[in-house]
């Protein structure tokens, strides 16, 4: 760990506390961790080998433990405009609220400006790797105590997809299309048990039949995770019914302006803005 990203982490942070904790890996070669055997539930054998095997090899290749103290984020202004996401601060129940758009992503600007689909899932990880570390920094440990002030800590994220603009063309594109299986695969295999909820807004007309086609092919939780809310933006007549719905769900403090707008918010959350700066303070390329 650099002086650098223990600087960042106090200033960002206020604490000391991510300091002091025991990584999960430094926990002896029989560890695993509570959400890789909540993957396994009927074999602890198996839980064993995805983290120490798959999760832990995983990491050691692309150097992900890297990331936040020392790697560059090339291009991280330009994924962040062409491929729409934020972290939107905590839901009532303390849960990190993360924002995509799936819909929105400029696939050929990306290539464009020189940016590959490696870049984009780098940056990603980058992104995953920060939330769990830092925004969410309570989960290093089993039983923290929740410090002052600070809803983070449950381990778990609330998931808002923002369909707006989905178009399947573009989606089933064969390069897009592998963009997007390597990054859903990347979450499930890397980053398991971590959705609190799900919930998709700006569903187009064809998502409905499409989702209850799938759905019998996922897990019993992974559907009870699931919330599909129609559209909330424009002028429907259940725009304000569906908004109120999306507060109950999600807390009067969430920020949903980005519903409004062709791309992010207006506003951002000190959450977000507290990830902006971590990354401009590490140097990175922003172009």
């Amino acid at each position: 760990m650099t002086i650098k990203y223990v600087l960042k982490l106090i200033i960002l942070t206020g604490t000391l506390f991510i300091l002091v904790s025991p990584s999960p890996r430094d926990q002896g070669p029989s560890y695993t961790p509570p959400r890789f055997l909540a993957v396994h539930p009927t074999s602890i054998e198996k839980a064993h080998k995805h983290w120490r095997e798959t999760h832990l090899s995983w990491r050691s290749e692309y150097n992900v433990d890297e990331m936040l103290g020392s790697s560059p984020r090339p291009h991280f202004k330009i994924i962040k405009d062409k491929a729409p996401h934020s972290f939107l601060g905590f839901d009532k129940a303390g849960n990190i609220i993360f924002l995509q758009r799936p819909g929105l992503i400029d696939f050929k600007g990306l290539r464009k400006s020189g940016v590959s689909n490696e870049d984009v899932l780098a940056h990603f990880i980058y992104v995953f790797e920060y939330c769990w570390n830092i925004l969410d920094y309570m989960t290093i440990r089993e039983d923290p105590p929740p410090p002052p002030n600070r809803p983070c800590g449950t381990g778990l994220m609330t998931s808002l997809i923002d369909l707006r603009g989905l178009n399947p063309l573009v989606a089933l594109n064969p390069s897009n299309f592998d963009f997007l299986s390597k990054f859903v695969n990347t979450l499930s295999m890397h980053y398991p048990s971590r959705s609190h909820l799900t919930i998709i807004v700006n569903a187009p007309s064809w998502f409905p039949k499409v989702f209850s086609a799938i759905s019998p092919l996922l897990r019993e939780k992974t559907r009870e995770k699931v919330r599909v809310i129609g559209d909330v933006s424009g002028k429907g007549k259940h725009v304000v019914a569906n908004k109120v719905a999306l507060r109950e769900m999600l807390g009067e403090d969430c920020d949903l302006s980005f519903l409004d707008d062709e791309k992010e918010g207006a506003t951002e959350s000190l959450e977000e803005r507290n990830f902006i700066k971590f990354a401009a303070a590490e140097g990175t390329t922003c172009c």
